[in-house]
């Protein structure tokens, strides 16, 4: 009987989700915010970016998490709303492709995330990074 509440309590976050009837595949893991904050320290107009304790897509970088960064992002998104320790579904949505300007095998950086927030039963996109892979 557990099992089948838990299994409809998470039906329904995910429900709430905007972007859960996308046919895309992802890859996806349960996760935690471990650090949320703004683009440049203190200025809420440089936008925001959030940390979680999972490496996916940057699993052979020692040194990287997955994260989402958003220049765009407000005050009142659901990224600058996340708090530390709060539950998310984080799903990598893209990888760069490699070029003459991007080897994503030694750049971890151009990874899409899709992160759903089941305290906020919010959705957000962005990558990890303000530059893309091969970029500045």
């Amino acid at each position: 009987m557990a099992v089948v509440l838990l299994l409809a309590q998470t039906s329904n976050a995910l429900a709430d989700d905007p972007l859960e009837s996308n046919p895309q595949p992802y890859r996806c893991e349960e996760s935690v915010i471990t650090k949320v904050g703004t683009y440049f320290e203190n200025d809420p107009t440089s936008g925001f970016f959030a940390i979680f304790q999972s490496k996916l897509g940057v699993e052979q970088f020692p040194e990287s998490y997955a994260a989402v960064v958003d220049r765009s992002a407000g005050a009142n998104s659901a990224l600058a709303k996340q708090k530390v320790g709060d539950k998310v579904q984080v799903c990598l949505i893209g990888s760069p492709p490699k070029d003459q300007y991007c080897n994503p095998d030694k750049d971890p950086r151009g990874r899409f995330f899709r992160v759903y927030s089941y305290r906020l039963k919010a959705a957000y996109v962005g990558t990890n990074a303000n530059h893309l892979c091969g970029g500045a």
